[in-house]
């Protein structure tokens, strides 16, 4: 059986969604356990309703401790399939995504099936759909360049997620990545499965595990750092540093900066003169002219705003 565990906080207008995308699965051994994570909406009556629905199907629970993690580790505690599949309540799963998975972990023998997903929303008033693939050549690499599933298109045994604890409540980025580190370093089969079945939607402002305060943002782009750092030492401590693997690490961070600077140019300038990054000439000349063309674009905006 797979337990699905959907954290839930002010979810009443797309929840649904989800539900349904768990509904038409091919496969159906499966339970669902929705958290609900201090709600003000109408939440808690559309979880009940489902659960009227499904009884033999559906259990709801609350965790009153903030943020996606607490109730993800809530629903964990209350798991009871061999296998759990974590869905953000904003994001949905394509038909044949669980069937796959699991007939790809028997072949496989693995505790961990990760899979691509193509992300869905609007961004300055433009609609954008980003398919997001998995590094296949190297588990750490994938890892590192945050090239191997999210939250909700990836499947994990439950004893291996028990084995470490679950979700880090303490982080306010990456949380997932951080868990599959921690996974990583106890030496599970990983399988990759290539079909890009889970759609991330974007625009859903009061989802539990997304955020656009500021003071928080650089908080999440300090954790997304901090995390390839300790890879990158955990790696080097065990003679599992390799040039790429060592080369990624420079790579992600750099280029997580540069999609930061937008939004975040005086904490992107400081971060960059504090570390020292193995990037070539050409990625930094590159990234260069991208900051000045960020700059320019600014001063142009506020001078038309100015007149």
């Amino acid at each position: 059986m797979i337990s699905i565990i959907i954290p839930c906080y002010n979810s009443e207008t797309f929840v649904g969604r989800a539900l349904d995308s768990v509904l038409k699965q091919t496969y159906k051994d499966w339970e669902i356990i929705l958290v609900n994570n201090n709600s003000t909406d109408g939440t808690q009556a559309v979880l009940d309703a489902f659960q009227a629905k499904y009884p033999e199907k559906v259990r709801v629970f609350n965790e009153t401790k903030k943020g996606a993690p607490a109730a993800r580790n809530k629903g964990l505690q209350e798991a009871k399939g061999e296998w759990v599949q974590f869905l953000d309540a904003d994001d949905e799963i394509l038909p044949e995504k669980l069937a796959g998975q699991i007939a790809l972990a028997e072949k496989e023998g693995a505790s961990i099936v990760t899979s691509p997903y193509t992300r869905i929303g609007t961004r300055d008033r433009k609609h954008f759909v980003v398919p997001r693939g998995l590094y296949l050549d190297d588990v750490w690499s994938a890892l590192i360049l945050s090239n191997m599933g999210i939250t909700s298109s990836n499947l994990f045994k439950r004893a291996l997620l028990l084995q470490v604890e679950g979700w880090d409540e303490k982080l306010v980025a990456s949380q997932e990545y951080d868990m599959m580190f921690r996974m990583l370093q106890l030496n599970p089969k990983v399988a990759f499965d290539n079909r890009d079945l889970t759609i991330i939607h974007f625009g859903s402002v009061e989802s539990v595990s997304r955020t656009e305060d500021r003071v928080k943002g650089r908080k999440i782009l300090d954790s997304r750092i901090d995390l390839r750092f300790r890879i990158k030492k955990y790696l080097a401590e065990n003679n599992l540093l390799t040039e790429e693997r060592s080369a990624h690490v420079s790579k992600f961070i750099f280029e997580t900066l540069m999609l930061n600077y937008r939004t975040t140019p005086e904490d992107v300038t400081e971060i960059l003169g504090k570390l020292k990054l193995d990037i070539s000439i050409w990625k930094r000349l590159h990234g260069w002219y991208f900051m000045r063309k960020m700059d320019l674009k600014k001063l142009l905006i506020k001078y038309k705003l100015m007149r």
